[in-house]
C-alpha cells in the first residue's frame, strides 16, 4: 500500500493545475512539497480546503502557504489509521453531545423547581403584604383612640382605666389598652442588664458519694488487632453520674396477725377495713398536682395512667382530696392561730366562681405564714367568721377596702403602689397640672429612703409635713376626680409611711397579691369550683403548701406529711 504522500501529492497537483506525468517521484515527495510553495486560483482554494481538513486538519490550502508533507507522514502512516482517528473524533463529540444534552435537561430541570419557589415566595410576599396591611390600619385605629399624652379616652372623653393605672385587673382591659401597656410602665429603668447579675447565686447539678447505682464499662476487645481483653486488669479513667427518675407503682401486701396469750387474750393489730387502696405517696401526689399545679381531675388521672400505667377515676381524685382536706385541718387551723399572733400580716382577697355563684377567697399572711379562706360574703361577716377578735397583735398591710380598717388591729399600712396607680391615672386625666406628679413623686421619695436605708425622725416628719401640705391644697380647679382622690388619701394619711418607722412593715402588699394569684391560675384551668366544698379543702391544702414553701420546705412533702397523719 502506498504511502499517504504518494497518494494525496497526485490529486493535489490535479487540483493546483499540474498533470500527473509530472508527478515527482516518491521518495523526493516530502522535500518537494515541504520546500515548494502552491500557488493557486482561488475557486481552486474553495474546493481543496474542505477536502484537506477532511483528511487532516493540518493541511492548509492558500495563495501562498506551504503544504507540509513530512509532518503529515509522521502522524498517519496509512489510510485506515486516519479513518480510525476520524472515527474515534467522531465517537468523541457524539458522547460529548450526549453528556451535554443530559446537563441541558438537568438544568432544565432545576430552573422548573426554581420556578415552582419563585411562585411560592411571590404568594407568601404577597400574603405578607395583606397581614402588614391590616396590622397598620389596627394600629391606626388604636393610635386614634389614644387621647391626651399617651391616656386611652372613653366615650366621656376621660382616659380610660387599667391595670397601670387603676386596680382594674389586666383581664378586663380594652385591646387597645393591652398594647399600650407593653410599652409603659411605672418602674424606672435600673440601667442593669438582664438576666442573672454577677454574684447572684448559682444551680446546678452537684455529684453524690453514694450513688444508688454503679454500671461498669469497660472494653471487651482490642481496637487495634481484634484480640479479647477478657480477664484483663482494668483502670478507671473517668466517671459519671446520671440523674434520673423511676415512675413504678409499687404494690405492697400488708398481713395482720393474731396472737394468743398465756392469759388467753386473742390479740391483734388494728387492720383497716378495706380490701385495696391508694398508698399515701400516690394521695399526696394526686393533691399536689391538683392544689400546687392546678391541674384539673381529668388530666390528673391521664398522667397518672400515662406515667404509672394505672387507671384512676375521676371520682377517685375528688375523693383523695376530701380525705387529705380532713387531715390536713389541725394544721390550718395552727396557721389561722399564728396569724393572730404575728406582728405584721398582710391581706387582699379575690374573687372565684363556685358552681354558678361568685364566693370571695381571703388571704392573711406574713413571710412565714400564708392562709387562705373562701366564703360568699366580701364584708366584715367574712373576716369576723375567722378572725372573731380581730387582729389586735397586727399592723395589717392592705389596700383602701374598708372591711379592714373595720377590724380590730394595732396599726395600718396602705399598699403605696396602689396609690401610684390611681395618682398615673390624674396624671393621664390632665396633662397640665403637677399635683398628682409631686404626689407620686413624694411617694417614691419615701419608698427610696427605705430601699437605701436612709431613714431619720426628721426626714419622716418632713416626708409628713410635704404630704399635709400637698393634701391641703385646692384642686376645686381640677377634675372632680382629684377632689375624690385626695378626700380618699385624707381618710388613710396616717397610714401612709408606717413602714418607715417599723422595718418589718413592708410598703407594698404585693405578697398578698401573689398569694391569691394561684386562685385565679386555678380558676382560667380548670374554670371553676364545682362545690363549696371543694373550693375549701383547695384553700386548706394551698394554705399548707405555701406556708412550707416560706420556710424552705418542699410543698411536696409538706403534703406528704399531712397525708400520713
Amino acid at each position: 500500500m502506498l504511502p499517504v504522500e504518494a497518494a494525496l501529492i497526485g490529486p493535489i497537483r490535479v487540483i493546483v493545475g499540474l498533470s500527473v506525468a509530472e508527478e515527482v517521484p516518491h521518495h523526493q515527495c516530502s522535500l518537494s512539497c515541504s520546500q515548494s510553495v502552491v500557488r493557486t486560483d482561488p475557486a481552486i482554494l474553495e474546493v481543496a480546503n474542505p477536502a484537506l481538513r477532511d483528511v487532516n486538519s493540518d493541511f492548509v490550502v492558500s495563495r501562498k502557504i506551504p503544504i507540509f508533507a513530512g509532518r503529515m507522514t509522521r502522524q498517519c502512516t496509512d489510510t485506515e489509521e486516519a479513518l480510525r482517528q476520524i472515527e474515534q473524533r467522531l465517537r468523541r463529540l457524539k458522547k460529548s453531545d450526549s453528556e451535554k444534552t443530559e446537563e441541558i435537561g438537568r438544568l432544565n430541570r432545576v430552573n422548573g423547581q426554581k420556578d415552582v419557589e419563585i411562585h411560592n415566595l411571590k404568594m407568601k410576599l404577597a400574603t405578607t403584604k395583606l397581614e402588614l396591611a391590616c396590622a397598620k390600619a389596627r394600629i391606626k385605629e388604636l393610635e386614634e383612640q389614644i387621647g391626651g399624652e399617651g391616656g386611652l379616652s372613653d366615650a366621656s372623653g376621660k382616659p380610660e382605666k387599667n391595670s397601670s393605672n387603676s386596680s382594674v385587673p389586666p383581664s378586663q382591659e380594652s385591646i387597645a389598652a393591652r398594647e399600650l401597656r407593653r410599652t409603659k410602665s411605672l418602674r424606672k429603668p435600673s440601667g442593669k442588664p438582664s438576666g442573672g447579675q454577677p454574684g447572684h447565686k448559682g444551680c446546678t447539678l452537684q455529684t453524690v458519694d453514694t450513688p444508688d447505682k454503679i454500671v461498669k464499662h469497660e472494653p471487651h476487645y482490642c481496637k487495634c488487632c481484634g484480640r479479647p481483653l477478657d480477664g484483663i486488669g482494668y483502670r478507671k479513667i473517668r466517671k459519671t453520674q446520671i440523674m434520673d427518675i423511676r415512675f413504678v407503682m409499687e404494690t405492697t401486701e400488708e398481713q395482720y396477725y393474731e396472737k394468743v396469750c398465756q392469759c388467753g387474750c386473742v390479740n391483734n393489730c388494728d387492720a383497716p377495713n378495706c380490701r385495696i387502696r391508694y398508698g399515701e405517696n400516690l394521695r399526696a401526689l394526686v393533691s399536689y398536682l391538683n392544689v400546687v399545679q392546678c391541674i384539673p381531675f381529668k388530666r390528673i388521672a391521664e398522667l397518672i395512667s400515662d406515667l404509672c400505667g394505672q387507671k384512676i377515676s375521676e371520682g377517685t381524685v375528688q375523693n383523695i382530696l376530701k380525705e387529705n382536706s380532713k387531715k390536713a385541718d389541725p394544721a390550718y387551723e395552727e396557721i389561722r392561730r399564728r396569724i393572730e399572733l404575728s406582728p405584721v400580716n398582710g391581706a387582699d382577697e379575690t374573687g372565684a366562681a363556685v358552681g354558678k355563684e361568685l364566693h370571695w377567697n381571703w388571704i392573711f399572711q406574713n413571710p412565714l405564714l400564708t392562709y387562705v379562706f373562701q366564703m360568699k360574703s366580701r364584708g366584715k361577716e367574712a373576716v369576723d367568721s375567722k378572725f372573731p377578735n380581730g387582729l389586735p397583735h397586727s399592723i395589717l398591710v392592705t389596700d383602701r377596702k374598708q372591711t379592714y380598717f373595720n377590724m380590730n388591729v394595732k396599726g395600718h399600712q396602705v399598699c403605696l403602689p396602689h396609690l401610684m396607680r390611681n395618682a398615673e391615672y390624674l396624671n393621664e386625666l390632665d396633662t397640665e397640672q403637677d399635683w398628682s406628679r409631686r404626689f407620686i413623686h413624694l411617694i417614691g421619695h419615701a419608698i427610696s429612703l427605705r430601699r437605701d436605708g436612709n431613714i431619720t425622725q426628721r426626714k419622716i416628719k418632713v416626708l409628713k409635713t410635704k404630704m399635709n401640705n400637698l393634701l391641703g391644697e385646692s384642686l376645686t380647679h381640677l377634675d372632680k376626680e382629684f377632689e375624690s382622690f385626695k378626700k380618699g388619701i385624707l381618710k388613710v394619711k396616717d397610714y401612709l409611711f408606717t413602714f418607715l418607722s417599723d422595718p418589718r412593715v413592708p410598703y407594698d402588699n404585693n405578697a398578698s397579691e401573689r398569694g391569691v394569684r394561684k386562685i385565679k391560675v386555678k380558676q382560667k384551668v380548670s374554670g371553676c369550683f364545682r362545690t363549696d366544698g371543694g373550693a375549701d379543702d383547695f384553700a386548706k391544702l394551698h394554705s399548707i403548701a405555701e406556708t412550707a414553701m416560706k420556710n424552705g420546705n418542699s410543698k411536696f412533702k409538706a403534703i406528704l406529711a399531712v397525708v400520713q397523719q
